[in-house]
């Protein structure tokens, strides 16, 4: 019966791509095709279901990989899919729900957001307080599994014919990332990801994040408090209508402490927000960044985030040495690599990219360019910087759209090495760590005047070139 469903869903999905192909082939002359086109891709994605979703919602925040026809089009995977039909619902949450959960679900009527995963509820408690209740949608974790048992056959089949990894390294890649997605269909494990946030970012007045109820929350229903402003995605809406709100603060500002505050400096956490797309960032009335979606945490490795912390020092610093040695922690044992090439490619990359604005090259097309050469070098790169990068995307996404005139390689080589440099020497000298980490921190201390000279002085070059 089991194979007999996995056939089925994969004839749907090769169907599915058979019919947009034709569809473009018989319709691309038409006037206003892309419209019509990115329509269709839109309500086939979601026809696929979340693993699918995800992806076109990634792709909606890349402007510069795709037209705006296609992103805009893509935008309402974002917050805006298909609801269930109430009456299944309402079954389903009879089958779900445990007594605690008798007075939230009986207030569960028209969800205020549809997402891939789940739909979001907005209610209220009996003491007045206002809640918002997520609730899994009924048979994604089947699906998931499904599509990615499909997707692991395929590249047992094919896989060797990608770049130059093998077949194995398709399947691993393909199994992290469906571990990811099953985690996000478990909320237990966001109720745990909710409350190390709240712990660690209780000293920061500008961060929000909301108190989750676990008396009131299962493993398909999640209740937390209820956050009052507006989403980054509403925003980019907002913007392109020229129907922004008056603030009485930048915009840009709080985007510039989002990249600060939750992106870099969860660096020295040693564990980041992974899904940072603009639908679960919220702005507040009074200038207070929200973050409302904890379905996936990442953590670090000792070795992971001192190598992510070069590679990202490297290119805001513009220093290929950086990157070199970033890349270098990460290389497979006994890789072969032409060291004068790839410290070439790595100073063209950085060069074009120093100093210019988001709206003209994109951080994410110059980190993947990097990693894409690396890669091909023989460097392997852990799981977390590959899903720090996905993170990335979300953000620049993000800036492109409501900041174009930001240029990150500026905003790293004037305030990144002070952050990292005194974030990093506060996190290991610490009194609870100095034990502990003691080799850790020999490591650290040993490299880093060296890395510290490095940087300071490609950024005296580049200034004295400037000027």
């Amino acid at each position: 019966m089991e194979s007999a469903r996995s056939g089925m869903r994969f004839f749907t999905i090769v169907f599915a791509i058979l019919r947009l192909l034709t569809y473009r082939l018989i319709h691309r002359r038409r006037k206003n095709f892309d419209e019509q086109f990115a329509r269709e891709i839109r309500e086939t994605l979601e026809s696929l279901g979340p693993v699918y979703i995800k992806l076109g919602q990634i792709l909606s925040m890349r402007p510069d990989y795709i037209s705006d026809v296609y992103c805009h089009e893509f935008e309402s995977l974002l917050d805006a899919g298909k609801p269930i039909p109430r009456s299944k619902m309402r079954t389903y949450l009879k089958c779900i729900s445990h007594s605690g959960q008798k007075e939230i679900v009986a207030q569960l009527d028209h969800p205020v957001a549809v997402a891939s995963l789940s739909e979001v509820y907005k209610v209220t408690s009996a003491s007045g307080t206002t809640l918002a209740v997520k609730v899994l949608r009924p048979g994604v974790r089947e699906m998931v599994r499904q599509d990615f048992s499909i997707l692991k056959k395929l590249i047992k089949l094919i896989g060797h014919r990608f770049g130059r990894t093998d077949r194995a390294h398709w399947v691993d890649l393909v199994c992290e990332i469906e571990k990811w997605l099953l985690e996000e269909t478990n909320y237990f494990y966001e109720m745990r990801n909710i409350e190390a946030m709240r712990r660690d970012l209780v000293s920061f007045d500008n961060i929000i994040i909301p108190r989750a109820y676990p008396e009131l929350s299962s493993k398909n229903i999640f209740v937390m408090d209820w956050i009052n402003g507006y989403s980054m995605l509403e925003l980019i809406r907002m913007k392109r209508k020229g129907e922004l709100p008056e603030f009485p603060f930048s915009l840009e500002e709080k985007l510039e402490e989002l990249i600060h505050d939750v992106a870099i400096k969860s660096l020295l956490r040693g564990y980041f927000h992974a899904d940072l797309n603009p639908a679960n960032i919220i702005i507040t009335n009074d200038g207070k960044i929200a973050l409302i979606d904890f379905g996936l945490i990442k953590f670090f490795s000792k070795e992971a985030r001192r190598g992510t912390i070069l590679f990202l020092l490297g290119i805001t610093s513009n220093s290929p040495e950086l990157i070199f040695k970033s890349a270098e922690l990460f290389a497979k044992n006994g890789s072969s690599y032409n060291r004068e090439e790839v410290y070439e490619d790595l100073s063209k990359l950085l060069y074009d990219y120093s100093g210019m604005p988001a709206k003209d090259v994109s951080s994410t097309r110059v980190i993947l360019d990097i990693l894409k050469l690396s890669l091909n070098q023989g460097f392997e790169y852990p799981w977390s910087l590959i899903l720090y990068t996905r993170s990335a995307v979300n953000l620049d996404g993000q800036v492109l759209r409501l900041h174009p005139d930001f240029s990150f390689s500026d905003y790293g080589s004037s305030r990144l090495l002070e952050v990292y440099t005194q974030a990093f020497i506060d996190e290991h000298l610490s009194v609870s760590h100095l034990v502990d980490v003691s080799e850790d921190v020999v490591a650290v201390l040993k490299d880093l005047p060296k890395n510290v000279g490095t940087i300071l002085h490609t950024m005296v070059t580049k200034n004295k070139t400037t000027n």
